[in-house]
């Protein structure tokens, strides 16, 4: 009866498991949930103005077509903090919360206001992302002739996987007497009650 009666218990928990899996909604790839820390920035810049079909380098001193990359580090592009992907389509950065798809290498982040599309690429180890913006525009100035100004900045993010590691082999076998994690004694819990 006993066999029986487990038998029944064991059924009813794998079809209990499959109807859930079913109900689920489905979560983002595991290859970018977790904790992303940027580790290097890439901005890439340039901008072309022509007057009347001829480039225009400088005018009064001001640079006016210009095209470079610099590398720097998170702090120098104000950047802090980490980013992390959650299992349930949640983006967490600086406090700030926003949903988030990722499919087919492209990142796709919600918030209220807005909508970021985001080429992406991601390893088990790093992380990278690209924004990019351009604009191109042209009109008539009477008397100066044809202007046309066309900008492009990109920004790519590098990042890679946070984990922490336990080094610490006395806390992994049991022993919490060491400096930096101290067990409280129980006298001393009651003492800090009364």
């Amino acid at each position: 009866m006993k066999k029986l009666l487990y038998t029944f218990l064991a059924v009813s928990i794998i079809f209990a498991a499959c109807k859930k899996e079913e109900d689920e909604i489905v979560t983002p790839p595991s290859s970018i949930v977790g904790v992303w820390t940027p580790t290097s920035v890439v901005q890439d810049s340039s901008q072309t103005v022509t007057i009347n079909g001829e480039i225009i380098y400088e005018m009064d001193g001001e640079l006016l077509t210009f095209s470079g990359s610099q590398t720097m580090t998170p702090e120098e592009a104000d950047m802090q903090g980490n980013m992390e992907f959650t299992s349930d389509g949640k983006m967490l950065v600086d406090g700030d919360e926003m949903d988030y798809t990722y499919a087919n290498n492209v990142l796709t982040i919600t918030d209220e206001d807005t909508t970021m599309v985001l080429p992406c690429s991601v390893t088990s180890t790093d992380l990278t992302l690209t924004m990019e913006q351009s604009m191109d525009t042209a009109w008539v100035e009477p008397g100066f002739g044809d202007f046309s100004i066309s900008v492009y900045y990109g920004m790519t993010i590098n990042c890679s996987r946070s984990t922490a590691v336990n080094t610490n082999v006395n806390q992994r076998v049991g022993n919490t007497d060491y400096n930096w994690f101290v067990k409280p004694k129980f006298n001393n819990i009651l003492k800090s009650i009364k």
